[in-house]
């Protein structure tokens, strides 16, 4: 539900899908329009085929996940766009949930182990211990997350933090690593590694859901 304005559009504060007549759609919250422009903030663009991804497709992945803000303020001209509509209209396709595996009589289901989120190499403990001991605040932990940008779509973020509400947290020996569960779909499966010398890039992620990594190691699409 959108916030009334008098001099605003009906679609103030709600996010919305704007399509156009060429290969980008955009999705964010509308903060106006009117016969020269639509006009969003804390909004994306995903170009047709971007990502092996169409446009409905990136559209319906934007109504399950929501998306990362690219632009703070962006002006789409009028004479581009082709429809507007609320993205909480759009009806993604329910996902299938796969068949449990049969279990045997003689073996019960073991719970999901939080340790196979994420995996550190010794030498990536070895270093967050150091740094993590050069802060010197007593339950500190490493914080591994996502966020919007970089060259490839999305950047890794690390940093030392404290536990925050809603976190899940993975034990390595003496110190947590935490990730916020919106970081969590991109990060499952990740190895965390350090890497040292003349060739050394310093952390260096090893991430199976990414489709494609930029050179520089710190920026990767799904």
């Amino acid at each position: 539900m959108g916030t009334f304005h008098s001099d605003k559009s009906v679609l103030h504060g709600i996010t919305v899908v704007v399509n156009t007549n060429g290969p980008k759609v955009y999705v964010g919250r509308c903060d106006d329009e009117d016969d020269v422009a639509v006009i969003l903030k804390d909004a994306d663009v995903h170009e047709d085929g971007q990502n092996g991804k169409s446009k409905a497709q990136y559209v319906e992945r934007a109504a399950k996940f929501g998306v990362w803000k690219k632009f703070d303020h962006i002006a789409i001209p009028r004479s581009e766009v082709t429809s507007i509509s609320r993205l909480g209209d759009v009806k993604p396709e329910p996902v299938k949930a796969p068949e449990p595996p049969k279990v045997l009589a003689a073996e019960a289901p073991k719970p999901a182990d939080p340790k196979t989120i994420i995996a550190l190499t010794e030498n990536a403990q070895v270093e967050v211990r150091r740094l993590i001991a050069e802060q010197n605040k007593p339950g500190l932990g490493l914080r591994l997350g996502v966020k919007g940008g970089g060259c490839s779509g999305f950047s890794y973020k690390l940093e030392f933090d404290q536990k925050k509400e809603g976190d899940i947290v993975i034990p390595v020996t003496d110190f947590n690593v935490y990730l916020d569960r919106k970081s969590t779909i991109y990060l499952r499966g990740i190895s965390l590694d350090f890497q040292t010398g003349l060739q050394g890039k310093g952390f260096v992620f090893n991430n199976p859901n990414a489709t494609n990594t930029c050179g520089c190691g710190e920026s990767f699409s799904v």
